[in-house]
């Protein structure tokens, strides 16, 4: 797991999380989310994952892909998150249309994805929705 990035000059920036399997999609998606200020820390694996946030790791969302390698999936991830730290968001990602369905408490979007899109749903979960002025 690559260390968590220098945050911006905003110490309020938010901290993703992102656990992906493949190196070039979690290289491209992080330096997409970094480009919008938010700090990310890369995961290759949930149990990797897993073992950073039982470690004291911060992070604000966690986007991951469901299908994995190793011990456990994104679900299953998702599913110690809300358990053990339920202050943290989630975002789950996977190619099987069926995997939108386990679970409706979990954000989910389905792949093949725009990186766009998925920038998108990260910034929508982890910042408040700004008042429009009248």
């Amino acid at each position: 797991m690559m260390p968590e990035t220098e945050p911006d000059d905003n110490p309020a920036s938010a901290c993703v999380l992102l656990v992906e399997d493949e190196s070039l999609i979690r290289s491209m998606l992080a330096d997409e989310l970094r480009d919008t200020g938010l700090r990310v820390v890369e995961s290759a694996s949930a149990d990797e994952a897993w073992r950073y946030l039982e470690n004291g790791g911060a992070a604000d969302l966690v986007f991951s892909d469901v299908t994995m390698p190793g011990p456990f999936n994104g679900m299953e991830l998702a599913r110690r998150i809300h358990r053990d730290f339920p202050h943290i968001k989630t975002l789950l990602a996977s190619g099987n249309p069926g995997a939108m369905t386990l679970s409706a408490q979990i954000p989910f979007i389905q792949k093949p994805y725009r990186l766009d899109q998925v920038i998108q749903a990260i910034l929508r979960l982890v910042r408040p929705a700004q008042p429009t002025g009248g």
